[in-house]
């Protein structure tokens, strides 16, 4: 109720503005008497005072502070009746009410305070009474609709006809998912991405008005947003168009009741679509983990899933770098309704782009991963290279628009379907591989290991115990003539064991070489003759260039 209004009421006819006239629109929510000023530590909001002048005779300034105080509360005005104590308002209290337009009401003396007040809040008491109505009402006008079948298109349209505004609904990856019919599609799409930016950038969690860039294109110069909240995460917006809501209680009611009807939706919407993605997560799991053999029970269960026989398909897994971060100085719940509600986002997100550059691409959860299977009908190099390219873009939106780093790993391509299971390992191999080189937001693809790959997975401690065990006293030769038959030995097993052309690559004479063999043979105690004893050394010399490239010292003498 407004102040205003309040002063129509027949106890307050004769009541005078003194001070802050432009401040009678302030709204009234509740109203009080006082006849002592410690009242002033009881204040309310939007409350109305009424007073008498005895509290202030002995002390006036007294008056200036309660006015002060009332203003910084945001307290709808205050009605004194004077004359008796106090002849006039001091003028230092008539200034400070105009320049913040708080309204000083000199109230008549035909009626008590008490009449006043009584009127006041009964009056107050009947429009809360008949806003209440009004929001069941139209709380019942649209839920009937949702009932009815009628869905977001009716209720826009209803809520529409009430505020006489064009309407648009936005979900909360700002799709649109209903407007009114006057509203022009193409004024909308001009403005569109003011609206993306604006969301993206602000942390909108109330209604808010937004001046829109003037432009011969924008019929209209501003846009109101009104945020759609459920109980764990924003899902959507209602957008206006044109005039902002008025003061008008009954319709910012009717936004709030359409805003609630819609929220139930939402989460029902939501619901489902967890539902619906646990499902299909389960089968995918089967899938990868290769419990389903059967060909025919894939295609049939997976055709849902637009999985199709005559396809190749390749398999990426992707991970939130440093997930664990979520969990810093935050309550474990707390902490796991926001990641929970980040990976929400992601995986639309992750579907969405992709459903926008591939024919045939699948998005589900294993665990902590999201994993993509993306079916193509010929897979070849060039369509590798799109392949990663996209997903490098794919990485680089997610991470400035969420700022949420992703990593990925890449599998090779399969043509069989009951081989997704080893291209689903090869992604997590490619994927594990990127965070042991400690990389983050990296693209990984799988090869086959090398043996070197093989070599560095086994422990420096270990392959050192080898090398020394193989080589025995050529492992760190002291003198010159050590390294020359290791030298020797190495070309040698590199000769396929042939003296001819192991003494032509060296420039030596074969007498030399063979003077140098039988020399290692007696120093190791062994006869190159045998495939076991010469593989043994040359998986030693192996070790050797690994830890050459490492550039080991460990417990070895020499620095390679």
């Amino acid at each position: 109720m407004r102040l205003e209004s309040v002063l129509k009421l027949p106890t307050f006819k004769g009541a005078v503005v003194v001070a802050g006239m432009k401040g009678l629109s302030r709204t009234v929510q509740s109203m009080n008497m006082i006849d002592q000023t410690d009242i002033i530590h009881y204040l309310s909001p939007e409350q109305f005072l009424l007073t008498t002048d005895y509290p202030f005779k002995d002390t006036p300034k007294e008056l200036f502070s309660l006015v002060k105080v009332m203003t910084e509360k945001g307290a709808a005005g205050l009605g004194i009746k004077t004359n008796r104590f106090l002849k006039n308002i001091p003028p230092e209290v008539i200034t400070l009410a105009n320049e913040r337009n708080f309204p000083i009401i000199k109230l008549c003396v035909d009626f008590s305070l008490g009449e006043m007040l009584h009127e006041g809040l009964g009056c107050i008491l009947k429009e809360k009474t008949n806003e209440l109505d009004y929001a069941m009402n139209i709380h019942r006008q649209f839920t009937n609709i949702v009932i009815s079948g009628g869905g977001f298109s009716k209720i826009i349209e209803s809520l529409t006809n009430i505020l006489r505004v064009p309407i648009i609904l936005l979900n909360y990856r700002l799709d649109i998912m209903a407007n009114s019919h006057e509203l022009n599609k193409d004024t909308f799409f001009d403005i569109y991405w003011h609206i993306h930016e604006t969301v993206h950038q602000e942390d909108i969690d109330e209604y808010k008005v937004i001046e829109l860039p003037k432009s011969n294109m924008n019929t209209y110069e501003k846009l109101s947003i009104y945020p759609i909240h459920s109980t764990n995460q924003q899902k959507g917006y209602i957008i206006l168009f044109g005039s902002p809501l008025t003061n008008d209680y009954s319709s910012t009611l009717a936004l709030e009741q359409a805003a609630n009807v819609i929220s139930y939706e939402f989460m029902k919407i939501h619901a489902l679509e967890q539902h619906s993605r646990r499902i299909k997560n389960e089968f995918f799991t089967d899938l990868v983990e290769g419990t389903m053999k059967n060909e025919d029970e894939i295609f049939n269960r997976g055709s849902e899933y637009d999985l199709k026989k005559e396809l190749h398909y390749v398999c990426i897994t992707s991970k939130i770098d440093d997930a664990s971060d979520f969990y810093v100085d935050a309550h474990p719940l707390q902490s796991d309704k926001e990641i929970n509600s980040k990976r929400d986002q992601i995986y639309e997100l992750l579907s969405s782009l992709l459903a926008s550059q591939f024919e045939t691409s699948i998005v589900f959860n294993k665990g902590d991963l999201f994993t993509l299977l993306i079916g193509m009908e010929n897979f070849h190099e060039t369509a590798e290279k799109n392949l990663l390219d996209t997903i490098h873009v794919i990485q680089m939106d997610i991470y400035e628009t969420q700022h949420t780093a992703l990593s990925f790993g890449v599998s090779n391509y399969t043509d069989n379907i009951k081989n997704i299971s080893t291209s689903f390992q090869e992604a997590v191999d490619a994927l594990r591989s990127g965070y042991r080189e400690s990389k983050k937001r990296f693209i990984k693809t799988y090869r086959v290991k090398e043996l070197a790959e093989l070599f560095r997975a086994i422990p420096t401690q270990k392959l050192e115990e080898f090398y020394k065990s193989s080589l025995k006293d050529l492992a760190f030769p002291p003198e010159r003539e050590k390294e020359d038959l290791m030298n020797t030995l190495s070309i040698y097993l590199n000769n396929n064991c042939q003296i001819a052309e192991t003494a032509k690559s060296m420039f030596v004479h074969r007498n030399t070489v063979i003077y140098r063999i039988k020399k290692c043979e007696k120093i190791l105690g062994i006869d190159f003759k045998g495939e076991d004893e010469t593989l043994r050394l040359r998986i030693a010399f192996f070790v050797r260039s690994l830890m050459k490239e490492k550039n080991e010292t460990l417990p070895f003498k020499e620095k390679f």
